[in-house]
């Protein structure tokens, strides 16, 4: 399986918002959000533009899988015990491609490839995404996972991991 992250553009509105779409269908299920009148999940589709346009801080990338699109990850700097550090904001991997290696190879080609302090926060009621990270960081080739107690952020899980 050849996986790539491309940095997502303007271009690729229309599957950015859809798979942000199924993000939230799958965060509904522990944040009981309804859809709207439209059977839409209600999302700022001015603020996904914005990303993938490059006017905002936050960076939108599309994950493929032999060239098939498999999900999308963003990466925004973010302040965390009075440190500006990038996070690991959101990870999203369609059903098909998890339990393959997919979101491991999208984590090291985004947060491992660099050194220094990464923040990442999973929902507080997304056990499955939390059961994921904690395997994850026994695994990754990392110096050290600290967990905040208590979060800054509340509803969260927050780690802060840094890279060798």
């Amino acid at each position: 399986m050849n996986i790539s992250v491309c940095k997502a553009n303007k271009h690729d509105l229309t599957a950015f918002s859809m798979l942000w779409q199924f993000y939230q269908y799958h965060q509904s299920s522990f944040d009981f959000d309804d859809v709207n009148e439209n059977g839409r999940f209600d999302i700022d589709e001015d603020y996904l533009e914005e990303v993938l346009s490059g006017h905002d801080s936050c960076a939108a990338y599309m994950v493929l899988s032999n060239d098939a699109i498999a999900g999308f990850a963003t990466v925004e700097p973010t302040e965390i015990e009075g440190k500006e550090m990038p996070e690991l904001s959101d990870v999203f991997i369609l059903p098909k491609y998890r339990n393959c290696g997919v979101a491991q190879e999208v984590i090291e080609k985004l947060m491992l490839a660099q050194q220094g302090e990464w923040h990442v926060a999973v929902y507080e009621k997304d056990s499955q995404a939390l059961s994921f990270w904690e395997g994850l960081f026994r695994r990754l080739n990392i110096k050290q996972c600290k967990k905040l107690e208590p979060p800054e952020t509340e509803g969260f899980h927050e780690f802060i991991v840094e890279n060798i």
